[in-house]
């Protein structure tokens, strides 16, 4: 009754399960470069755009009917809630189509949607222009982007600057800066805000920064389901026109919303395909209905029970955490199967034992090792905990809660279950030798050196496969090549100037206005216009062709693109201080915020070199680029250190990805220490305990050595195999060397033992392994590639855990164990 209560709670819960799809879940919380990067995107807007691509079917890009068709996906565009202003090949400034003086643009240009404006003129003008060249239309002039700027999540960014404040004035013990709540219109502060401008207490207790966190947790809810929407209205307006041109989407909100939407699908889809399997697998192995229902229904309650934990906590899944369901289920199968066995042994054993005996008995024996494989397995998922990546973190979290939901439902429905059934009768499988195990057991006793002396080989192997391992990850790359959200990457990729977009800035000293009595300027509506030297324009120039040099830099715009364009009206020579000067302030305002502002901020000193990579070109190492570009500027332009700012998303995924690799480095040996204390605990043998770590270590390295010489890299998914594989064969290694234990007791010989050992514990790990890659391996049929990935790896690492337990582990016992 209490674990029927239980689930009706945590269903109920369940309802507020959260997915997040947000570009926030792709970098690191605490990085000092997202640091850069938000106040950088304060200054001239961040990657939260969209790129529509608008390839007319029939006839040219500026034919009426194109341009008809292009007004009216630009106009809805901009009526939807969230979008703050849309910007296409309707609202570039011309110039030569037909050719007008450059003073004329202070009071009157050309666009496409003025009539008098000769279009084939301005089709040949948009794809031999510096600026829009490969970013509003393809060189061949076929293909337009269509940029949808989004809105600020303002009260998202109100609620996370306000939690930090108030986290560092809480942890700190100083006092918190006084910040408005106004701003914040979440219930969870209700009690705090009001309508009026108020400050906030100087001293923060733990109750007002719960309240905060609860604020930030609410607002990033409200701003995920608003972007939600938001995405699916402009997949509706591309769908609309699809049968009159050929409509991309792309953009950095884009890619993290199908990672997420790729996700829940293969939940659905996969997950009910894997339980198919699984009930098949447990009627072949077990042929009985009590045997295939248990099992479910115990993994079935377990990850119910997370969930409602987890919605309670209002702990949301990411792409990293979103396999955790799966491999909560491999936990709970793998206890229930390791419970059947056992109670089918005994039985065997004592065919008149009393219902009640029988299971006490089957409890009692696998107690201690289903304990310490709960241990260990919550010792290698919670050093994810320290990754300082809040995605990890989580994912990490939700593995150590669910070992623990899943350990104590198993302990108690699955022999409340068992009371409430007759003994029956064992079937004929429950006698049936494992060929595999067998076979393993006979080559252990005869060739226990061979079976060493090729492990050590693959070994050897297996650490010169893993510093082939790369981190060179691509979004492209993630899903598969029949996605829209492929073919949209790829075609901009190879169109329309790149994908991912990294960002150069670079300090000079701002610009300082002079006092109004004392300016002579004072009427000039463009005072700025002077802080733009030559001396700079020549640095930005420099710095700008080196980025355009590598050869994997798509678009590439800058202040030197606007200087490009007053070269090409000044018959190729380059203006003169004053000629600058003129022209910037003879630049119409509408005309400014479209090829000035972005990329530059006198009243700051910030100038932007706006990148944008291609993703289908020749593979590089981010870190090289990166380190190259800042030489270049401290050494050869002669900037200070201080004075370049490389950022973006694809700076900061890159560092994500860094980072989670060396915890995972970092801690590994930590989780090795761990399940070593463990293993001399549980077994009271440290030399055991060694003899036990040996083969789960050659196993996870040859896992990774599969990633390096597959070319697979790390990534989000991926970088947890290594603790994944350490965890599932140490649950192995527990398992055989707590049966060899007994079965060595009995006999007095270690070859006996073995072979008992095989027969008996090897059948649940043989039957567990099988059950759990073949399920696993379903998800080679996913269009994530990371799922496919982790799917077949895990299937790999389960298949290795296998064979290194029943083969080299037996091995090393008869060698060295005395």
């Amino acid at each position: 009754m209490l674990t029927a209560f239980l689930c009706v709670i945590a269903a109920w819960q369940s309802t507020n399960f959260m997915f997040d799809a947000s570009s926030d879940t792709l970098v690191v919380e605490g990085d000092p470069k997202l640091q850069d990067y938000l106040s950088m995107s304060d200054l001239f807007g961040g990657d939260e755009f969209l790129v529509m691509t608008y390839s007319p079917n029939k006839g040219s890009l500026v034919s009426d009917q194109s341009l008809k068709t292009l007004t009216s996906i630009q106009q809805q565009l901009e009526n939807l809630d969230g979008v703050r202003q849309v910007f296409s090949i309707l609202d570039a400034p011309l110039i030569k189509s037909p050719a007008i003086d450059f003073t004329a643009m202070a009071t009157s240009f050309n666009t496409l949607r003025k009539p008098q404006t000769d279009k084939d003129l301005a089709l040949i003008e948009l794809t031999t222009s510096p600026l829009f060249r490969e970013f509003l239309v393809s060189i061949d002039g076929t293909s337009s982007a269509i940029r949808i700027d989004l809105k600020k999540a303002q009260k998202l960014e109100d609620a996370r600057n306000l939690r930090d404040e108030y986290r560092i004035a809480y942890h700190s013990g100083t006092t918190a800066p006084s910040l408005s709540t106004a701003t914040l219109s979440s219930q969870a502060l209700s009690s705090q805000a009001s309508s009026t401008q108020t400050s906030l207490p100087t001293i923060i207790d733990k109750h007002q920064l719960q309240q905060a966190e609860a604020a930030h947790l609410a607002a990033r809810k409200q701003y995920l389901a608003d972007r939600n929407i938001l995405i699916e209205a402009v997949r509706r307006i591309a769908n609309a026109y699809q049968s009159d041109a050929t409509i991309y989407i792309s953009g950095i909100p884009m890619i993290a919303a199908d990672m997420i939407s790729f996700v829940k699908s293969d939940l659905a889809l996969f997950g009910s395909l894997i339980f198919v399997c699984i009930l098949t697998l447990l009627f072949f192995f077990f042929r009985k209905p009590r045997w295939i229902v248990l099992p479910i229904l115990v993994s079935g309650i377990s990850i119910l029970l997370t969930m409602g934990i987890l919605s309670f906590a209002q702990k949301p899944v990411t792409v990293v955490s979103s396999n955790f369901i799966s491999l909560l289920a491999i936990i709970c199968i793998s206890f229930s199967i390791h419970l059947i066995v056992r109670y089918r042994e005994i039985l065997k054993g004592s065919p008149a034992i009393s219902q009640v005996d029988l299971v006490e008995q089957t409890m009692r024996s696998k107690f201690a090792p289903c304990l310490y494989t709960a241990l260990t397995t919550i010792l290698a998922f919670g050093a994810m905990m320290g990754s300082r990546i809040v995605p990890v973190e989580d994912f990490g979290l939700m593995m150590c809660l669910g070992i623990i939901v899943s350990f104590f439902v198993t302990y108690s429905v699955f022999p409340s279950v068992l009371m409430l059934l007759p003994t029956g009768q064992i079937s004929n499988t429950a006698l049936k030798p494992i060929a595999a195990t067998a076979v393993f057991s006979d080559i252990v006793k005869q060739r226990p050196k061979v079976v060493i002396g090729i492990s050590a080989f693959i070994f050897a192997v297996s650490v010169f496969g893993v510093t082939k391992i790369t981190f060179d990850n691509r979004f492209t790359d993630y899903f598969d090549s029949n996605t829209d959200i492929h073919k949209g990457m790829q075609y901009i990729d190879r169109h329309l100037g790149g994908t991912i977009p990294m960002d150069v800035y670079l300090k000079f000293e701002p610009f300082e206005p002079i006092d109004d009595e004392d300016d002579f300027f004072s009427d000039d509506d463009f005072p700025e216009r002077y802080w733009f030297t030559l001396d700079m324009l020549d640095k930005i120039e420099a710095l700008h062709d080196k980025i355009e040099q590598h050869p994997s830099t798509g678009k590439v715009i800058s202040l030197h693109t606007l200087q490009a364009i007053t070269k090409e009206l000044n018959d190729g020579e380059p203006l003169n201080q004053t000629e600058l000067a003129f022209v910037l302030g003879e630049l119409p305002e509408t005309v400014r915020q479209q090829i000035l502002n972005p990329y530059a901020k006198p009243s700051e000193g910030i100038v932007r070199i706006n990148t944008r990579i291609s993703e289908t070109g020749p593979r590089f190492s981010k870190d090289i680029m990166i380190a190259d570009l800042q030489q270049y500027a401290t050494s050869e332009l002669e900037l200070k250190q201080d004075s370049i700012v490389v950022t973006g998303m694809m700076v900061l995924f890159n560092d994500m990805l860094k980072q989670l690799a060396d915890s995972q480095l970092r801690t590994l040996a930590y989780v090795v220490l761990a399940t070593f204390v463990m293993f001399s605990l549980l077994l009271r043998s440290l030399l055991l305990a060694l003899l036990a770590i040996i083969p789960n270590i050659i196993a996870a390295t040859a896992v990774m050595a599969f990633m390096g010489f597959a070319g697979i890299p790390l990534d989000m998914m991926t970088i947890t195999i290594a603790a994944i594989s350490i965890g599932i064969g140490v649950d192995d290694a527990i398992h055989y060397l707590h049966r060899f234990n007994a079965e060595y007791r009995q006999s007095a010989n270690i070859r006996t033992a073995i072979e008992r050992a095989h027969q008996t514990i090897g059948r649940a790990m043989y039957f567990t392994s099988m059950i759990i890659m073949v399920g696993f391996s379903i998800l080679a049929f996913s269009n994530f590639l990371p799922t496919v990935y982790f799917g077949l790896l895990t299937a790999l690492a389960m298949l290795l855990a296998l064979i290194a337990n029943l083969t080299l582990l037996p091995a090393l016992l008869v060698k060295l164990y005395r």
